[in-house]
């Protein structure tokens, strides 16, 4: 059988060997951990380039922040949270009066390494070398997910549809002046549209807005969970095997790395670390404490009003701080801000069924289509960077984690990354400002 060529697929008997226990463990060349987009990217590209993948993961697909992303993939991505607007709103985030952002207090004394990294990120020098450094990755991102949408079959779900962040009032898109200046510095296309062209633009607004920024260059993914699927259908046509199962433990050897997982052990030779914000807890056995925290977030899909002309692209309302994207023609997914807890904490539905007021008020909605709300953990670090590259004292481990908002976005341009790296090959983009260094140990406020 042959699959990418020339690469041959042996049989999995061919990998096991003796156990300490008598049972067999499985071997690989390169093992992937996380199999959400960025995890998924990087098994695909890996076995493309002829390497045996085992990709470990629960299968629990609504779990993964993937599933319940905006789709928005846009060049103009290049702004982290940390901003310096921050200082203003800070007496609000303080008293979880801004829906952006809602603090659990008792969580907070756990992720004080990243809290003090993310204060010390919010100034405009700091802002405007993170946009520098994104701007590669997000520039290659869009024809990265071409290239992945084209061998998964999923083309009819990604296009050029461009996306809307959407002011309430005069004073609000004024206060947004230094974003504009950096995506125009770095050559981010956009266009600024009044209230009535906005209201041409996306007849679907029954909101009335005092004006909009559109970023042309982008492009959003319907149904980002669907494109999930196939990818994982793509990667085990490929030939590539798949762990459903939880690490729980990293271990180097003198031949590579023991991972150990709820059914056993596998045996490889280089590993992937791309469990989004679960990544910290198999670093942290191995010497490195990452200042990253999960950045939680909800989503809930609405259909439109048979009435309602359908929204064509997805749109950021500011004044809300939420955003709308539609998912199909008659359907839009509801995503609220972002919440600083415990992966695993109970959900706080305070922000999503705000946002699904204030969504209620924006187009004509029909009933939720979800029995349920979504509930996601972002990978979060405070300078809103992932984190791309070798680990600093282990050989062959790779780390891919740490994408934040553009885990999406970003993911298949990682996984080609990731790719070269495990082939000991430069990769296309500069990696340098995302390397693992950065953020390890208590940082220094600067």
């Amino acid at each position: 059988m042959h699959l990418f060529g020339t690469v041959r697929i042996r049989h999995k008997a061919a990998f096991g060997r003796p156990g300490s226990g008598g049972g067999m463990v499985e071997r690989a060349d390169i093992a992937v951990i996380g199999g959400g987009m960025v995890g998924l990217a990087s098994a695909l590209a890996l076995r493309e380039r002829g390497l045996d993948v085992v990709l470990c993961d629960p299968g629990e697909a609504r779990a993964r922040t993937s599933y319940g992303n905006a789709g928005v993939v846009s060049r103009g991505s290049i702004l982290p949270m940390a901003s310096p607007a921050l200082w203003g709103k800070f007496p609000a985030y303080l008293r979880n009066a801004d829906r952006a952002l809602r603090l659990d207090y008792p969580h907070l004394p756990r992720i004080l390494p990243y809290l003090t990294h993310f204060l010390a990120s919010a100034r405009e020098s700091r802002w405007r070398e993170a946009a520098a450094s994104l701007l590669p990755l997000t520039s290659a991102a869009y024809a990265a997910h071409e290239r992945l949408a084209a061998r998964a079959g999923t083309t009819d779900r990604l296009a050029r549809t461009g996306w809307i962040k959407a002011y309430r009032t005069e004073e609000a898109f004024a206060g947004a002046a230094l974003e504009r200046d950096i995506l125009q510095r770095h050559g981010v296309a956009f266009e600024i549209l009044d209230g009535d062209a906005l209201r041409e633009r996306e007849p679907a607004l029954v909101r009335r807005y005092a004006c909009g920024m559109l970023l042309t260059e982008t492009g959003s993914v319907r149904e980002p969970g669907r494109l999930i699927e196939a990818c994982e259908a793509l990667f085990a046509q490929s030939g590539g095997r798949r762990i459903r199962g939880s690490v729980t433990r990293l271990t180097p050897g003198s031949e590579g790395w023991s991972v150990t997982h709820d059914g056993g052990t596998l045996a490889a030779k280089q590993v992937v670390l791309a469990a989004g914000a679960a990544s910290g807890t198999l670093t942290r056995d191995l010497g490195y404490r990452f200042a990253i925290a999960a950045e939680r977030g909800y989503h809930r899909h609405y259909a439109l009003h048979p009435d309602s002309p359908p929204l064509t692209c997805p749109v950021l309302d500011t004044g809300a701080a939420s955003i709308i994207a539609p998912m199909g023609p008659d359907r839009v997914r509801v995503l609220s801000g972002v919440e600083l807890n415990a992966r695993h904490a109970k959900p706080n539905h305070s922000q999503i069924e705000a946002a699904s007021r204030e969504a209620a008020e924006t187009l004509r909605l029909g009933g939720p289509l979800d029995n349920e709300f979504w509930l996601g953990s972002r990978p979060a670090t405070p300078d809103g960077m992932p984190v791309i590259g070798h680990a600093p004292r282990h050989t062959g481990l790779i780390f891919a984690f740490g994408h934040g908002h553009i885990g999406l976005s970003t993911g298949p341009i990682t996984g080609e990354i990731v790719a070269d790296l495990a082939m000991g090959r430069e990769p296309a983009v500069p990696i340098a400002p995302f390397a693992p260094q950065r953020l390890l140990g208590f940082p220094r406020l600067l």
